[in-house]
């Protein structure tokens, strides 16, 4: 086809995005989510009946035993533990099995080569996670409703401490992908890194009832102030202070967040 005469045609324009590339930072969190969406049916399922089981155990273990605990129930004290741990595990594992996967396959250069910061590429890893670990969260928490009963408290503290949870996960998640070379760093993260930090939050006994070595390690543990903090927002039943909980958690937000961004930046094991 020829060129009509004295038609010009304008050279094309480099694009520029601002300070913050936000349509590769959505397309990125969009990329992600998908990978989720798509496989929604073992995502969701293997989470509901984890908890379920795990719910099931520890109502049958305690069954003949009374429950020494004034103002809420076993399951009702269980139920809200469960609900954050999918949360934080879901988080966790999606980034880091993502990232894995897209080095063995060669994927990677698909995030590394558009026009998008480090800190773009982590927030959009992180706030990928996040989504998906709160629509696990949601789903755990419909099928633990019939067993257990949500007073709802305090919604913006049970969003707050959700958010901040699977954020702080999520960016591990991240952090975990980058240091993983073979799937068997990914499942020792997750068992020495993620099974050691939820269990050992009170979960599923308050942590009023440990020695006091045993209180003073839980009081260091993040994950125990996000598990408090939904707890409470669902029963009105916590035992730590939600302010500081909120500072522990904005706080581990911005010091991980700020050691993956910097990894990132130098391009630790994503780069060739």
């Amino acid at each position: 086809m020829t060129k009509p005469a004295g038609v010009r045609i304008a050279a094309p324009r480099a694009r520029h995005f601002g300070r913050v590339n936000w349509l590769g930072l959505w397309s990125l969190h969009q990329r992600e989510f998908g990978r989720f969406a798509k496989g929604y049916i073992d995502n969701l399922l293997g989470p509901v009946v984890t908890s379920l089981l795990f719910f099931a155990v520890f109502r049958l273990a305690l069954s003949g035993q009374s429950w020494n605990v004034p103002g809420i129930s076993l399951a009702d004290f269980v139920a809200p533990a469960l609900i954050m741990m999918a949360v934080a595990e879901r988080a966790l594992s999606s980034t880091s099995a993502s990232i894995l996967y897209d080095k063995h396959t060669g994927a990677l250069s698909d995030v590394l080569m558009p026009p998008l910061s480090a800190l773009e590429r982590v927030l959009g890893y992180a706030f990928s996670a996040t989504s998906s670990g709160l629509v696990i969260g949601f789903v755990v928490a419909l099928c633990l409703a019939p067993f257990a009963h949500y007073a709802f408290t305090d919604l913006p503290a049970i969003l707050l401490f959700a958010v901040g949870g699977g954020l702080l996960f999520g960016f591990l998640g991240v952090l975990v992908g980058m240091w993983s070379t073979r799937w068997d760093h990914y499942t020792a993260a997750h068992t020495f890194v993620f099974i050691p930090t939820s269990f050992f939050s009170g979960m599923f006994l308050p942590v009023a009832v440990l020695p006091e070595i045993g209180q003073r390690l839980v009081s260091l543990n993040p994950f125990y102030y996000a598990l408090d903090g939904v707890r409470g927002g669902l029963t009105g039943w916590r035992e730590s202070d939600p302010m500081l909980g909120a500072v522990v958690l904005i706080g581990c937000n911005l010091v991980v967040g700020a050691i993956v961004w910097r990894l990132m930046a130098r391009g630790y094991r994503v780069k060739p």
